[in-house]
């Protein structure tokens, strides 16, 4: 059984308020393709979304949990050369790939925290059996 200590949710886009702009602006204005499916996923056209943030903190009561930019990764995450966005689990010896970026784009392809949820619960699931998740669930 696997013991996860922190799990890595992992932006294909770069951090800081001008990386930001430039992103919405492409997205947006430009209707250039969207670089990030989990951005459009946690984000609406203006704002984080609120079923977001929720997911994330009720992980916290359970997890550390980290949401990151490409360029804020730390070196045992980009040594990994993960494709981008996933979501990693980290245990004392090793990174999982919890979600990689195939989840997001061909399997299961979540459109919506809720889809996200479901996926990133079943796949936790198959790692840690004996984990219960009524409380992060509700």
């Amino acid at each position: 059984m696997i013991q996860l200590k922190k799990i890595y949710f992992i932006y294909d886009a770069d951090s800081g308020l001008w990386n930001e702009i430039k992103y919405w602006i492409n997205k947006n204005l430009l209707n250039k393709a969207s670089a990030c499916e989990l951005c459009d996923i946690s984000h609406s056209k203006f704002f984080v979304r609120f079923e977001w943030l929720t997911f994330i903190r009720e992980l916290k009561n359970h997890y550390k949990v980290e949401v990151l930019h490409r360029n804020e990764l730390p070196q045992n995450i980009q040594d990994k050369n993960y494709h981008l966005p996933c979501v990693i689990g980290e245990t004392e010896n090793e990174l999982i790939e919890i979600l990689s970026k195939i989840a997001f784009i061909d399997y299961g392809n979540p459109k919506s925290v809720k889809e996200l949820k479901e996926q990133f619960f079943q796949k936790l699931t198959i790692l840690e059996p004996n984990l219960e998740f009524d409380k992060v669930q509700e």
